[in-house]
């Protein structure tokens, strides 16, 4: 298989920062003159909302000449599978509207997410094609995927079609099963706030990919941790006896106990490398707080096919 631009999987549960993070990560290697792709879980007009990217270009030009964000809509991938199977205009449009793709699309078990996937490979595997260029298109390609489920359902998506179905189809589907279960393609990133529900969803999701498509927690980034996380065993005891004094003191420190607590826990069951992002406090625009998040996302160094140590 010719060299390609590893995917790098954010995931983990909805509402944990996932297109936050991946929109920090790609910021930060567009900035050293990285070529990103960020494929966003969400449509773009969506994301501009949540997060804004405006005065890129006059702020980081580097970043913004490096930096891609696409939206890969399924549905949009299947129309372009009937318009090229079907050349002629009127007949496209005939079969775009009927019913029956309608009802192909809303019912058919894996449909758009085993295109979705089809495309995501060849996004992973495009080429540069500038002249004299060699090489994969993309340094980075980010996947800022789903909520934890539909996340899993769209990697299993490809095992269906090789299992339920046969010919081009089936073959097909082995084919990005083997890429998708692949370490050397696949960093799996999962985020996580030190939330119990939170938490355990995480633990089942890297267990899921463990066992489903062998694939291993590359890092496991902490969001949104508060400083008693990681702070020392005397500031904790200093705290302690400030709290016997202050209603704020005592709610901080049960706080950070509970935090270090639930840290312990993730560790055991996750044995990954742990990235740890504290809330901010204070930012200056969308860019300064991806900025700021961007200098804690470094992540441990992870060869093709290598199994990630605890740290």
């Amino acid at each position: 298989m010719d060299p390609q631009a590893r995917i790098m999987v954010v995931c983990g549960k909805g509402g944990v920062g996932k297109t936050t993070l991946s929109l920090a990560f790609g910021l930060k290697h567009a900035s050293e003159g990285k070529r990103v792709v960020i494929v966003s879980s969400a449509p773009l007009d969506e994301l501009a909302i949540s997060v804004s990217l405006e005065g890129l270009g006059r702020r980081c030009p580097v970043a913004a000449r490096n930096l891609f964000v696409v939206h890969l809509d399924p549905r949009e991938l299947l129309t372009e599978v009937v318009k090229k199977h079907f050349p002629v205009p009127l007949l496209a449009r005939t079969i775009l509207n009927s019913s029956l793709f309608a009802n192909l699309i809303a019912i058919a078990p894996g449909l758009k997410e085993f295109y979705f996937l089809a495309r995501l490979q060849q996004l992973a595997e495009r080429r540069r094609t500038a002249a004299g260029a060699d090489g994969p298109d993309y340094d980075y390609l980010i996947w800022d995927a789903p909520a934890s489920g539909h996340f899993l359902s769209t990697l299993r998506a490809a095992r269906a079609f090789e299992t339920f179905l046969s010919g081009p189809l089936a073959a097909a589907g082995a084919e990005l099963d083997r890429f998708f279960s692949n370490s050397a393609n696949m960093q799996i990133l999962a985020v996580t706030p030190l939330e119990e529900m939170a938490i355990a969803e995480t633990i089942e999701m890297t267990q899921a990919l463990q066992g489903d498509f062998g694939l291993q927690c590359t890092a496991l980034i902490l969001n949104l941790v508060s400083p008693l996380f990681s702070a020392s065993e005397q500031e904790m005891t200093r705290l302690k006896t400030a709290s016997e004094e202050s209603a704020a003191f005592r709610f901080a420190l049960a706080r950070g106990r509970s935090e270090r607590a639930r840290g312990a826990e993730v560790a055991a069951a996750i044995p990954a490398p742990q990235v740890t992002i504290p809330r901010i406090r204070h930012w200056d625009g969308d860019l300064d707080l991806l900025d700021q998040i961007g200098q804690w996302l470094t992540l441990p160094e992870h060869r093709a096919g290598e199994k990630p140590q605890p740290a």
